[in-house]
């Protein structure tokens, strides 16, 4: 399988699926209130579709076979916009959902933040995490950033390994939307 990565268009929603059971099921979850995978990606089509949020297809690559199709994709963003980027998911999550909730930040700045990484479950395997991922380090680099980081789940020790073959090291383990993760990093040069 021959991939290649490009920005994302609006057009790209259907990748919100698997961007959602790969990367960010629970908290989206959290963030409305309910465990309803439907309404779950309703919820984050609705912000991929749309500009200036965490979740928007501006922060997002896409890796495409040689057919067309996407095998995956990766939100990242600015970590100093963070607060900023955040906004409109909270005030989706209190005009649609009633929820207050304010999650803790995902990444205290100074890096590019990858937020999620997802492949369909027909590449899986494939190496179109790792192609993402190398894209993402990459573009951070180019962009100016002296660091890319992410959180992986204490509970998932098979993506902490991918990372860990990519050039992250281990940083600190923090609380997340009511579950523990470790905030993963690469310095870049």
């Amino acid at each position: 399988m021959h991939l290649t990565i490009r920005a994302a268009a609006v057009a790209d929603h259907p990748i919100v699926p698997a961007i959602l059971l790969a990367a960010m099921e629970d908290v989206i979850f959290k963030f409305i209130g309910k465990e309803d995978e439907e309404e779950a990606i309703a919820f984050l089509a609705q912000l991929f579709k749309e500009t200036g949020n965490l979740y928007s297809y501006e922060n997002t690559f896409v890796a495409v076979d040689e057919t067309g199709n996407i095998a995956g994709a990766m939100t990242g963003y600015d970590g100093d916009r963070f607060t900023a980027l955040r906004q409109p998911v909270l005030d989706l999550m209190r005009q649609q959902y009633g929820n207050n909730l304010v999650p803790e930040p995902e990444t205290e700045g100074k890096e590019f933040y990858l937020d999620a990484i997802a492949v369909t479950p027909a590449a899986r395997g494939k190496g179109a995490g790792s192609l993402l991922l190398q894209h993402a380090i990459n573009y951070a680099q180019e962009k100016g950033f002296k660091q890319a980081g992410l959180l992986v789940d204490l509970e998932n020790p098979g993506a902490q390994k991918l990372y860990e073959r990519m050039g992250f090291r281990l940083g600190a383990a923090i609380n997340f939307a009511g579950g523990r993760y470790y905030h993963m990093f690469i310095s870049l040069p």
